[in-house]
């Protein structure tokens, strides 16, 4: 008899997995940030990787990228068992995150940055600048994305920056593709053509992780989603099998009923906000709207439109050239920030690390800098008084901390947020200006945020809402204000508003 011969069982099996994650642990001091997690990519494939701020996705990702070591559980690459502990390391098998602080050279050029690692060399060991050029314009084609090879880096869009970060990997030749919220700074348009290009490296092979908090997204790109939670694998499913309430529950252990929450009719009072024929020497012209005590404002616009410089506009912050503002019937006079709060308007901005937070400073501090002068006699802060006007402010918001001297830097981007929205609160206003007010924040703490804003207006502050967010705007909203090139380009009542009309006029 003859032996049968030996069967391929690779062949049986088909290809190993891109990568496999089993068992990850890992701690820091007094935390455990990951323990057990399981995670599998499958070549050309989008997987995304969800959850609350602190569930572990970021640890999770530096480990996959070399900046962190795993203190325990395997990782196999194409089946074969390795150790990643350099980011060297997890380029060279063929690992590439692109993070959410895009790293590129900003000085230096696109073709430059890609072959940053690695430059061509001629024969006589000099760089091959006509070749690298070359490759560059040829990684561009490959991921269908055009980019000029010899632009500053720094000069770049968001968008196109992200695309040179591709390209880099391409150029490493990437396996696996890491995306930490990619699309924060995006425009509509320039989420479908990143969304293009994710679909053409899938095409190529590569596979893709996704890290968002947008669900919207995760629907649209996805394949399957895995669902981490305080450091722990929750699931791994298909996308086709969840809906956005499983998925929900999934990531914040609960189901949410109504993410948009809204009181019954809020009573609108007088005009607390007036804005006339506003215009500045770099983006607004002749923008003019009111918004009353108890109604929640919401203005809309694509990159660009001007949302951010409105908002610092009628807070006092940026100059303007022309028009007025009056605050509670009062001008905006002389047109600073010192004026502006003190007739009861304050700015929840944008870039609340950059712009809202002192990060190195505990709770109680960053909450009652506004309110100081409430708080002092005889030029010295009573920390009694100040201590108890915060406590009530964490219990009112449910704030999660340890303790009131705790580094804000710690607290998660909903909790920051709340921070922010209870130090002007403290102060005492009229006005609330919030700029991208989610942006960052997992789904649970949206859903607080936007149930906070909701009970603010439906106590008598009149709330004016900067978002690109459609979902947020919708929910929201009272009234609908449009804005593009500086300028507003309709206004809608909740009722009558629907996407549709908003994009459009967004483009207008």
């Amino acid at each position: 008899m003859h032996a049968e011969p030996a069967q391929d069982m690779t062949a049986i099996a088909g290809p190993a997995p891109a990568l496999e994650m089993h068992g990850i642990g890992k701690r820091f001091p007094g935390v455990v940030a990951l323990e057990g997690v399981d995670l599998t990519l499958a070549r050309g494939k989008v997987h995304a990787l969800m959850g609350e701020n602190g569930a572990g996705k970021s640890t999770l990702i530096k480990i996959m990228a070399g900046v962190y070591g795993k203190d325990a559980g395997t990782i196999r690459i194409g089946g074969q068992e390795v150790e990643l502990r350099t980011p060297r390391d997890a380029l060279a098998q063929g690992i590439k995150v692109v993070f959410q602080e895009i790293a590129l050279i900003s000085e230096f050029t696109v073709a430059e940055n890609i072959f940053l690692e690695r430059h061509p060399v001629g024969r006589a060991g000099s760089i091959d600048w006509k070749r690298i050029r070359a490759e560059s314009a040829s990684l561009f084609k490959r991921i269908g994305f055009d980019v000029d090879p010899a632009a500053r880096t720094g000069n770049l869009p968001v968008s196109q920056q992200q695309m040179v970060e591709i390209a880099r990997a391409l150029a490493h030749e990437a396996r696996i593709v890491v995306m930490d919220e990619p699309t924060s700074s995006l425009t509509p348009n320039e989420v479908a053509l990143l969304f293009k290009v994710i679909r053409r490296l899938t095409e190529l092979g590569i596979a893709v992780v996704y890290v968002t908090h947008k669900l919207d997204e995760v629907f649209e790109i996805a394949d399957e989603v895995t669902v981490l939670r305080d450091g722990r694998h929750i699931s791994t499913k298909p996308i086709g099998e969840h809906t956005h309430d499983s998925l929900i529950q999934d990531m914040i252990g609960r189901r949410i009923e109504n993410l948009f929450p809204r009181s019954r009719g809020h009573a609108q009072g007088d005009v607390a906000l007036s804005v006339s024929n506003l215009s500045t020497d770099v983006k607004l012209r002749d923008v003019s709207f009111e918004v009353r005590a108890g109604e929640v404002l919401g203005f809309f616009g694509l990159m660009g439109a001007g949302r951010t410089e409105l908002a610092k506009a009628i807070v006092g912050f940026d100059p303007i050239r022309s028009g007025a503002i009056e605050i509670g019937g009062k001008p905006l006079k002389p047109h600073d920030t010192r004026t502006g709060v003190a007739l009861g308007i304050g700015l929840l901005t944008e870039d609340r690390k950059g712009e809202g937070l002192m990060l190195e400073l505990p709770v109680r501090q960053n909450m009652s800098l506004a309110a100081l002068a409430g708080f002092s006699r005889a030029g010295f802060v009573d920390e009694g008084r100040e201590k108890e006007a915060v406590q009530g402010y964490v219990d009112r918001f449910r704030i999660r901390t340890p303790s009131l001297s705790q580094l804000i830097k710690n607290l998660s981007g909903g909790n920051q947020q709340k921070v922010l929205l209870a130090r002007w609160l403290m102060r005492g206003l009229k006005v609330i200006v919030v700029d991208e007010p989610t942006r960052g924040i997992d789904v649970g703490a949206k859903s607080e945020i936007f149930a906070l804003l909701d009970r603010l207006a439906s106590e008598g502050l009149a709330v004016v809402m900067m978002t690109s967010e459609m979902p947020e705007l919708l929910g929201l909203s009272d009234r609908i204000v449009v804005m593009a090139g500086g300028r507003i380009t309709a206004t809608f009542d909740r009722d009558e508003a629907t996407q549709e009309k908003i994009l459009n006029a967004a483009i207008a």
